[in-house]
């Protein structure tokens, strides 16, 4: 449609200037098929139409011919004053500023308006002309302003491209760095019972571990739909996530309920599960067999989630990992308004985050 309507309006614009008008006057030479105004409409057609179709692939070139054709529109506008010269100024100023860079876009609209400037004065035609060059420039101003909002849109549009992209590969990692600590954690154990000859109990914990390769996949899942906007409910994701760690750590662990549930949106549950994964992989490392609890509470405008053990001897793990677990969380809370405390207490390790509802 838009090559039709372009193709239109040249044509228009060719028949236009090369009409047999009535040939009296002073200007009478230069009307008609005269071959030098011929020359002329036919080179500013051709600028413009190339310019168009390269505007994209080749904009140096295409500036350069959008100044032909203001140039030339200037000259046919000076030589035919009854004809439509200034339609040629208008679109190859309109096309150049809807280009990308400000200082080629304006230099195209300068030399349309001098032009134009120059002819309406150089003949001594009536002042009222000088308004079709402000409005000229009205329209250079408007497309340039428009160009200008739509390359700001394309930019905020990528910049959230890339957030969410960020946001998606941080919930893989946590998601990976969550199973394949729990999945060492029984290696592990599978590795020191072979040692000391208990079979048996080694392929019973090597069972485990490949459970658990099968539930980070479906985790995995979990988080693509819950970054989607599906978040299932707080307490049935820590129920899991507390089945799992007893059986993970055969050690007590128990979950509280407090307060009306409430709705989380998608980075505030994520990060109530993420920090809970964390913290419960933190305890099988430096505390395991150590009981915890783990406390969900809604308050006025917050969700609080609180994870506390006993403490105990660090285990075989406890060196493993590259120490930025509270620090991943704690960055999570922070990027959504909310916080995260932890730190020793009387009898084990406490971390508390805090979130907004």
């Amino acid at each position: 449609m838009r090559v039709l309507i372009l193709t239109a309006a040249i044509a228009w614009f060719a028949y236009a200037m090369l009409r047999d008008h009535d040939r009296s006057g002073p200007h009478a030479g230069l009307h008609g098929a005269d071959l030098a105004l011929t020359g002329g409409v036919l080179c500013g057609v051709i600028c413009f139409a190339v310019a168009v179709v390269m505007r994209r692939r080749a904009p140096a070139y295409a500036w350069i011919l959008y100044m032909a054709g203001a140039a030339t529109g200037a000259a046919l506008y000076a030589a035919a004053p009854e004809r439509p010269g200034s339609a040629l100024i208008f679109a190859c100023v309109g096309f150049a500023g809807s280009t990308g860079s400000l200082w080629r876009s304006v230099s195209v609209a300068a030399v349309g308006s001098v032009g134009m400037t120059v002819g309406i004065l150089a003949q001594g035609r009536p002042a009222g002309e000088l308004w079709t060059i402000v409005g000229m420039l009205g329209m250079f101003t408007g497309i340039r302003a428009n160009h200008t909002r739509e390359a700001a849109r394309l930019t905020e549009q990528q910049n959230l491209i890339l957030a969410e992209r960020s946001r998606i590969a941080r919930e893989i990692h946590d998601i990976l760095a969550h199973s394949l600590s729990a999945q060492l954690v029984h290696l592990e154990g599978a590795r020191l019972l072979m040692v000391g000859g208990r079979t048996e109990e080694a392929l019973v914990r090597v069972e485990r571990a490949r459970g658990l390769a099968r539930s980070g996949l479906e985790e995995t899942r979990r988080a693509l739909a819950t970054l989607r906007g599906d978040i299932p409910p707080m307490d049935v994701v820590l129920r899991e996530l507390t089945d799992e760690h007893r059986l993970l750590a055969d050690a007590v662990c128990e979950l509280k309920v407090e307060g009306e549930p409430r709705d989380l949106d998608a980075r505030a549950g994520l990060a109530v599960i993420r920090t809970a994964q964390e913290a419960l992989t933190n305890v099988r490392k430096h505390a395991p067999g150590a009981a915890v609890t783990v406390a969900l509470r809604y308050t006025d405008g917050w969700c609080e989630l609180e994870v506390t053990d006993e403490g105990g001897e660090p285990g075989p793990l406890a060196g493993s990992g590259g120490g930025y677990g509270l620090v991943g969380m704690r960055e999570r809370a922070e990027l959504i308004g909310g916080t995260l405390e932890a730190g020793p207490v009387e009898e084990g390790f406490r971390v508390l985050l805090r979130v907004p509802l």
